[in-house]
């Protein structure tokens, strides 16, 4: 890996033409998105092939300060690939149907998740190791006074039986099969995806089984499958198996790209909302503390504001929050910039105005909630916002102030408070 030209970039960067001819044979048409100002880039992800490394961070994660760093530094861009690695498997690892497609991508060039499931029975209960118990004549162990009795020839000393030699019994933890694929799932595993995945290497002794004979290999595990009982073991088994039937001998060229990043920017924002969040100020700027908060209940709403009930149309605000008299609706924008009107946060805001007021008996609203809007967009500078709309009482006599923020947030930032980093 040492001796690998690294190629840094961002979802969203122009291509360079002398980039992509380098790796001509790893990008395919959704990988780079074509428009009248040029091509961009349109993934997050790795790309290996025999001399070249491309790295596409995502959007506004990194500023030209950062890049050059990372030139210099090679540790400092392993940390951060750690990083955003460890960011795609959180969101992949929530037990949510959303995140599907995700799981695809991450899965769709090599088996990372069937990998996932092996390591993590690794750290669980160790290698998987077969125990028996070995008995043999000796005079120094666990005595098997049963076998010694029914073994050992008799020997008379002044009128005592003896029972000589003595049958000693020991527990030997035998490796077998399965515990070498284990160990060559994660070895090979951990040594070709170094740049980004962490972990320890169990460097077992695994040459007398060739693990190029994919069918062999597979037939022998569906073989030891059949003779488990426990769910445990018969789940690492399947991981095995399909890790061996997905796994492809492509040399050193590989890849991971995920299309579906603004899922991970949605989920990402969400952690930091309920972490950070503090208030909005009267200019309808949002706080953050420096701490971590108590948990701030955001969560993404699902209303059927059509009179069909669930039958109809719905709206899903991604971050949505009642805190005393004031509702809080953010969107997750994982874009470079807004350069056009967000109709759909007006519509939220309209659609959802006299929801969960207040109420008097007869149903009439008594009290409205005080609602505040912002659409979050990453940054690779520091936090801050802006105005995206100030509506013109002109135009609606009804609203006295109705505004939408952008508020941008540092990436990285955003993602170290993610994963706990």
């Amino acid at each position: 890996m040492s001796n690998m030209r690294y190629h840094i970039v961002q979802d969203g960067d122009f291509v360079d033409p002398l980039t992509k001819i380098k790796f001509i044979n790893q990008l395919n048409d959704r990988d780079i998105a074509f428009n009248q100002d040029g091509e961009r880039y349109n993934f997050v992800g790795i790309i290996f092939n025999s001399e070249n490394v491309l790295i596409s961070f995502p959007k506004n994660t990194l500023n030209l300060e950062q890049r050059e760093a990372f030139e210099k530094n090679r540790n400092t861009l392993y940390k951060h690939m750690h990083l955003l690695f460890q960011c795609i498997k959180k969101t992949v690892d929530a037990r949510n149907d959303r995140y599907a497609g995700i799981r695809r991508e991450l899965n769709a060039d090599y088996p990372f998740l069937e990998f996932f499931v092996i390591y993590q029975y690794y750290k669980k209960f160790g290698l998987f190791t077969n125990e028996k118990e070995i008995r043999k004549f000796g005079y120094t162990g666990k005595i098997s006074w049963k076998d010694t009795i029914n073994k050992s020839p008799t020997v008379v000393n002044n009128n005592n039986i003896l029972f000589l030699p003595l049958v000693i019994k020991n527990n030997v933890n035998e490796h077998v099969f399965i515990s070498k694929c284990m160990a060559f799932v994660i070895d090979s595993t951990l040594e070709k995806f170094s740049l980004i995945l962490q972990g320890n290497k169990l460097n077992l002794d695994t040459s007398d089984i060739d693990f190029t004979n994919k069918p062999l290999i597979i037939s022998q595990l569906r073989n030891t499958k059949r003779t488990m009982f426990k769910n445990v073991h018969q789940r690492l088994v399947d991981g095995l198996i399909s890790f061996f039937e997905q796994r492809d001998n492509q040399g050193g060229n590989q890849h991971l790209k995920i299309y579906s990043f603004h899922l991970v920017w949605e989920s990402m924002v969400g952690n930091y909302l309920r972490k950070k969040f503090k208030r909005v100020t009267e200019n309808d700027e949002l706080v953050f503390s420096d701490e971590t908060m108590e948990h701030n209940p955001f969560m993404k709403k699902i209303v059927y504001p059509d009179v069909r009930g669930e039958n109809g149309h719905r709206i899903e605000p991604d971050h949505y929050l009642i805190s005393g008299n004031f509702r809080y609706i953010m969107d997750a924008k994982y874009y470079q910039a807004i350069k056009e009107l967000d109709y759909k946060q007006i519509s939220y805001y309209f659609l959802l105005k006299h929801f969960e007021a207040k109420r008097d008996s007869n149903g009439d609203v008594i009290e409205e909630l005080k609602t505040y809007n912002a659409l979050i967009l990453p940054t690779a500078g520091k936090n801050d916002s802006e105005k995206h709309f100030e509506f013109n009482p002109e135009f609606n006599m009804n609203e006295e102030r109705f505004v939408i923020t952008i508020q941008y947030l540092n990436t990285l930032e955003v993602m170290r408070i993610y994963t706990n980093v």
